[in-house]
């Protein structure tokens, strides 16, 4: 995912990549903010590891690599930016997580439709 935050206060609500268990693991997030001054331009990544009293604050600052866990553990968000900032999110999966996600999602599909169907007979 390539996000681009415009610069006019935008940011994104604490929240956790994978809440409901979609495969998602590791997330890896790459800026690409060259001379990004946090203190002008805000858009701070904030992580709040479950169960700790500790924020990591992380600067978008250019050629920078976070890498963490996609689920509960790292809730995090972005604080609001005041200048365009870009990030690149890449997330690796558990496969047997994912599997199970895509098929709990067929089959809640499917009987959604049966359901829709039956509804309109």
């Amino acid at each position: 995912m390539v996000a681009c935050y415009p610069g006019n206060g935008a940011g994104y609500v604490r929240h956790v990549d994978n809440p409901n268990s979609d495969g998602r693991f590791i997330t890896c997030i790459y800026y690409l903010n060259k001379n990004w001054d946090v203190k002008t331009q805000g858009g701070m990544l904030q992580i709040y590891p479950e169960g700790k009293n500790v924020v990591a604050s992380i600067e978008p600052l250019f050629d920078r690599l976070l890498i963490f866990w996609s689920d509960r553990r790292n809730p995090h968000e972005v604080k609001p930016a005041y200048a365009t900032r870009y990030a690149i999110t890449v997330w690796y999966f558990d496969a047997k997580e994912r599997a199970e996600a895509k098929e709990k999602y067929k089959s809640l599909t499917f009987a959604q439709m049966t359901e829709v169907v039956s509804t309109n007979q």
